[in-house]
């Protein structure tokens, strides 16, 4: 099995539970130079594959960030399963995120950057670099504004879970193309509607009343359907079927499957950002639940938030940065 680096247990639980905020985002919106779009339509599985993880982790636009606009900032919601939900409100997070996906240093393949807003983890700030020697494992820069520090990481691996949800730092950022197989099915539509959290009466309050409803818009649209079968031995799933947008690429639908059994659905509404290349956008929400024990999480970015390409020089993406912000 491929070597991502060492994982999360024994670091810093902080690092742990909130440098997934912005890797999930950014993964979505970073960007170096991207495949062409193709010409045929015959495409296998394969080349599915590679164009969709081109949208999905960016190589489109050249910086990206989700900031607070007035009332509206991105956030994570997260529940317990649902057997030991009762009496526990979700989990819930806000945060700013920013991302370079073009530095002018060959030897940097990405600089994603990310302040929490909410919480007792307020004004933490994370900092990850990618390299483009894929051998090389990432670093993680974290600033703890209660002890005035910067504390540094090295990346998590692919099987590492977010402390408190149900998704992994494979599903998010790490896995490539190369790490499955890859087979086209035949081909279809989005027959319903994408789901999204749906909270109790309880669970309501300031924060979780603006998540947004199950998305039917995509309801109808052309579908490929590729399954992915892991090339890792004794790996959490042994396969993925995946329904994705036959002109943009966006990846709408996961299931994952363990000993024929569906462990988990990860749904992921993708919105347009009206540019020349059809493929760029951004997943107003990621929803994913598992099967087993109804475990769910969403990640909700307004659309009022995401802004592109605004030029800030790399010396943004900082530890200064990071100590500034956190003083807020």
């Amino acid at each position: 099995m491929p070597d991502d680096g060492p994982g999360c247990m024994g670091k810093s639980t902080l690092a742990c539970l909130h440098c997934c905020f912005f890797l999930l985002f950014f993964t979505i919106c970073e960007a170096r130079p991207a495949l062409p779009y193709p010409t045929k339509r015959d495409l296998s599985g394969q080349e599915i594959a590679e164009q969709v993880y081109a949208v999905t982790h960016g190589r489109l636009v050249h910086d990206a960030s989700s900031q607070r606009n007035g009332q509206e900032i991105a956030m994570v919601v997260s529940r317990r399963p649902r057997q030991g939900r009762s009496g526990h409100p979700p989990s819930v997070s806000m945060f700013e995120a920013y991302s370079n996906a073009d530095p002018r240093d060959p030897n940097i393949d990405s600089m994603q950057m990310t302040i929490i807003r909410s919480g007792q983890a307020r004004g933490t700030g994370i900092l990850y670099i990618s390299y483009t020697d894929k051998s090389r494992a990432g670093q993680l820069r974290v600033w703890l504004p209660s002890l005035r520090k910067v504390r540094r990481v090295t990346g998590p691996a692919q099987d590492d879970t977010w402390f408190g949800t149900n998704l992994t730092y494979g599903e998010l950022v790490l896995r490539r193309p190369e790490h499955e197989f890859h087979e086209r099915l035949e081909d279809g539509v989005l027959v319903d509607c994408l789901p999204a959290m749906k909270l109790e009466p309880g669970e309501i309050n300031r924060h979780t009343k603006s998540l947004p409803e199950p998305q039917c818009e995509h309801k109808g649209k052309p579908v490929y359907r590729i399954r992915s079968t892991t090339r890792f031995t004794n790996w959490w799933y042994d396969y993925h079927i995946s329904e994705i947008d036959r002109t943009t690429f966006f990846l709408y639908r996961t299931v994952y499957y363990k000993d024929g059994k569906k462990l988990k659905t990860v749904v992921m509404d993708w919105q347009s950002l009206n540019q020349e290349d059809p493929r760029i956008g951004y997943p107003r929400y990621v929803y994913a639940l598992s099967h087993t024990d109804g475990t769910d999480t969403i990640i909700f970015v307004p659309r009022s938030t995401v802004r592109i390409n605004q030029g800030l020089p790399d010396k943004f993406w900082s530890e200064s940065t990071l100590k500034k912000y956190g003083r807020r």
